[in-house]
């Protein structure tokens, strides 16, 4: 047979996940900062991709409290772009400031006010200027930086991100705010944002609060920002405010800066998502259910013919589609810049027939030819090889190039719709019952292609043809009946 797992092939979710990515070593920088008076050092993470096209560009992830977190968020980062959760970026780990005396300038650097018992306090509105007038203009001119930037803060770091975002909220693409100490001088910065928030810019923003549940929820003063995010955030801004249980102030770290991540590139994928079956026919009258992978994707459907927004319906993992004229369907992303519409390919038609109805002694077997390459797509040259079978095996071919034609009669129980999957690296067609379904030329570098079409119970043949170009090359053939028995389109027919 040959083979494909079924989750990826109705998905066409074959995705090649780098092996290990991994950030460079950290580079050593330092600025000599007019707005704090001092000399700042901070630490470049460089994606390793940086190294193949020192062209391409990232997005970069600013840390405060660097000396402390920047560890994890750097192990965080490597690990979610190893498993296709997000792309390469820029981590810049930005410290703290020591003093001659030892003395730390966080206290003074990440609060907005003077506080009568602190007396070093009220120093971020210098601080947020050495950011935004300093620090980001000189890593977008030194690094390979496309200008989208996202921060991460913990604890009087989170207070500061908070009122970054009622004082110059466009600065940052994406704020990961965890465990903030909202409580700072009676709430001030919570009572600011009360009044700022609702005039916010939302385009490409994203914003991930996490607080410990239970007490600390409060304690934190996280609790003051829920009902201002309630209230006050603008409709198409994307915020989130988790309370995680059983964490303590610094334990909070790990779990929150993976979820918060994960947030702001909710919808990134290494290749591109498709919804399928989304190639084929529909019957007037019979709905035809579409599946998609909707854990770690958003998608939106209008069924008039309008652009879908956050605010259309949420498609869940199955969605009837009865008029492919007016649906349409898109993927929105947490920041927007994965945001898509999803092409459907679907068109009214009839259902292709049986050349002759079952008789229930039908063996399942393949029959095959292998050509030199040039025989393809004609197909009149001598075969070298030939032959039936119950499966398709071709690793004992010893030349390198080939082309081929397995054919198999197969046995439809029911009527109802029925996809067929194939995926190709080279080249490739798909026939049933004489009628070409699939056509894979390599013109468009989409490798897999998923058609349905209605059938009605009995015999089919279906041809693939195919042109190999190296051993290493990719075939793969799949049918698949759907069923509403909650299985949907997992039943592969043998």
């Amino acid at each position: 047979m040959l083979k494909i797992a079924m989750a990826v092939a109705l998905a066409c979710a074959l995705l090649s996940r780098p092996a290990c990515a991994e950030l460079l070593a950290p580079k050593h920088d330092a600025i000599d900062s007019q707005a704090l008076a001092q000399k700042r050092t901070i630490e470049v993470y460089l994606p390793k991709e940086t190294e193949k096209d020192p062209a391409q560009r990232f997005e970069t992830l600013y840390v405060l409290d660097g000396d402390w977190n920047a560890k994890i968020v750097a192990e965080t980062v490597d690990f979610l772009e190893s498993v296709g959760f997000m792309p390469p970026v820029i981590v810049v780990s930005v410290p703290n400031f020591f003093d001659d005396k030892g003395i730390n300038s966080r206290d003074h650097d990440l609060t907005p006010t003077v506080v009568a018992n602190q007396a070093r306090s009220g120093g971020a509105a210098n601080f947020l200027s050495f950011l935004k007038n300093e620090l980001v203009p000189y890593v977008n001119a030194h690094y390979p930086s496309n200008g989208v930037n996202l921060i991460h803060g913990h604890s009087y770091g989170g207070l500061f991100l908070i009122y970054t975002i009622a004082n110059d909220p466009t600065l940052f693409d994406g704020y990961l705010i965890l465990d903030p100490a909202m409580r700072w001088d009676n709430y001030v910065v919570s009572k600011s944002l009360d009044e700022k928030l609702a005039a916010t810019p939302t385009r490409g923003k994203a914003i991930y609060i996490a607080g410990r549940s239970g007490a600390a929820f409060k304690g934190m003063g996280v609790d003051s920002l829920q009902p201002v995010f309630t209230s006050k955030a603008p409709p198409e801004l994307h915020w989130n405010i988790i309370a995680y249980p059983n964490e303590t102030h610094d334990s909070l770290k790990f779990k929150a800066t993976f979820d918060a991540l994960k947030f702001m590139y909710r919808g990134y994928d290494a290749k591109q998502l498709n919804v399928d079956p989304s190639e084929g026919i529909i019957e007037k009258g019979q709905p035809l259910m579409l599946q998609a992978n909707t854990d770690r994707f958003d998608i939106y459907f209008t069924t008039d013919g309008s652009e879908p927004t956050a605010a259309s319906q949420k498609m869940d993992n199955l969605l009837a589609v009865s008029n492919p004229e007016t649906m349409r369907i898109k993927e929105i992303s947490a920041r927007g810049q994965y945001d898509r519409e999803l092409p459907l390919h679907l068109k009214y038609g009839d259902a292709l027939l049986p050349v002759r109805a079952a008789k229930g002694n039908e063996k399942k077997e393949y029959r095959f030819a292998y050509y030199a390459p040039e025989a393809w797509p004609a197909f009149r040259a001598t075969p070298f090889e030939s032959g039936r079978g119950v499966d398709v095996e071709m690793n004992h071919i010893r030349r390198e190039k080939i082309s081929g034609i397995v054919e198999r009669d197969y046995v439809v129980p029911t009527d109802g719709y029925y996809a067929f999957v194939l995926g190709s690296s080279d080249k490739a067609t798909l026939t049933v019952a004489g009628k070409k379904l699939i056509d894979i030329d390599g013109s468009d570098n989409r490798q897999h292609r998923v058609f349905v079409v209605p059938l009605r119970a009995g015999i089919y043949p279906v041809r693939v043809s195919f042109v190999r170009t190296s051993k290493n090359a990719m075939l793969d053939f799949h049918f698949h009946q759907f069923k509403n028995d909650g299985s949907g389109w997992e039943n592969e027919l043998r």
